[in-house]
């Protein structure tokens, strides 16, 4: 068989990329938020997940631990002065077992449902739990048309996560157990419930006293009793939040006027879900901004809760 004749010397083809494939990860990261029908007011939740699917048109779950900031972008001639308290979910170890533990609940749950159904699996199908704070409604996206009048992006579906528990549909949540909800950290804290160890310790010794050089009833107590609690509470609290920061703008005449601090810097953000509490003027739509820091999971940063 006759080999294919090389290109001639100087005749080398010319590679292209196709059309569709840009230089770069193409990854819309700033989003200003707004509420649909309302202001900038209360409690407010970001969850990042969401706000970068409905940007971006792709999926970006829920169960990543997003590194976020958050930035104020105030009309300083409409608004006299506000402050917007940051809150983020705890980012250790009982936050990322909790989640794992959850979703590991979730897919035993569905097991035989999936192994026995001829239903086609929904496509976009995420495991996604609720904040589970009191009062909180959720942003989404701000968009500009081509007067630059701006409109809020209420799009696509995000469901939260349920399961059958004694035949009510019952959800997972950061919050308190209702009903409806399962509380997630409780259910954590419950799995991985710890007692004394030992429970109870020797009170005697022989010869106590003959040397008291040698063994000693407070001595043996304390082998047994100093360190026979773990160095953490053994039952849930459900205080899972930390505040990262206050954001404000303060123009009004008096304590802290012209005081300023417009930018939380980077944070890592379990789940993606960041509370504001935002008190003073309401705030315009589009008045917050959320950037997702730049990374390799679909061009932000992010890292798993827990291994598939």
């Amino acid at each position: 068989m006759a080999n294919k004749k090389a290109p001639a010397k100087g005749n080398k083809r010319s590679v292209t990329k196709k059309q569709h494939t840009p230089d770069y990860y193409p990854v819309q990261r700033k989003i200003a938020l707004g509420a649909d029908g309302s202001t900038l007011t209360g409690n407010r939740l970001v969850d990042a997940g969401k706000l970068l699917s409905v940007q971006n048109r792709r999926l970006y779950r829920q169960g990543m631990k997003y590194e976020l900031k958050i930035d104020l972008d105030v009309d300083i001639t409409a608004v006299p002065n506000v402050q917007v308290e940051v809150f983020a979910l705890a980012d250790n170890w009982d936050t990322q077992r909790a989640w794992a533990l959850a979703k590991a609940t979730y897919d035993r749950a569905y097991a035989d449902e999936q192994n026995n159904t001829a239903a086609q699996l929904a496509r976009w199908r995420d495991f996604r739990v609720q904040s589970g704070v009191t009062g909180i409604v959720e942003l989404d996206p701000v968009v500009y048309n081509d007067s630059l009048a701006f409109g809020v992006l209420n799009a696509g579906e995000h469901a939260f996560s349920s399961v059958d528990v004694g035949g009510t549909e019952t959800f997972f949540g950061w919050g308190a157990a209702s009903a409806s909800r399962l509380d997630i950290l409780d259910e954590w804290i419950r799995a991985g419930s710890v007692g004394s160890d030992p429970s109870t310790g020797p009170t005697t010794a022989p010869y106590d006293g003959v040397n008291s050089d040698n063994m000693s009833n407070i001595e043996m107590q304390n082998l047994s009793t100093d360190g026979n609690l773990p160095p953490y509470a053994t039952t849930a609290d459900g205080e899972n939040w930390l505040k990262v920061c206050s954001l404000q703008m303060l123009k009004a005449t008096g304590t802290g006027e012209g005081l300023q601090r417009l930018s939380t810097g980077y944070f890592s953000a379990p789940c993606g879900l960041v509370a504001l509490r935002i008190t003073g003027s309401n705030l315009p739509n589009g008045s917050i901004l959320m950037t997702a820091k730049a990374g390799d999971y679909k061009g932000v940063m992010a890292h798993r809760m827990a291994q598939e």
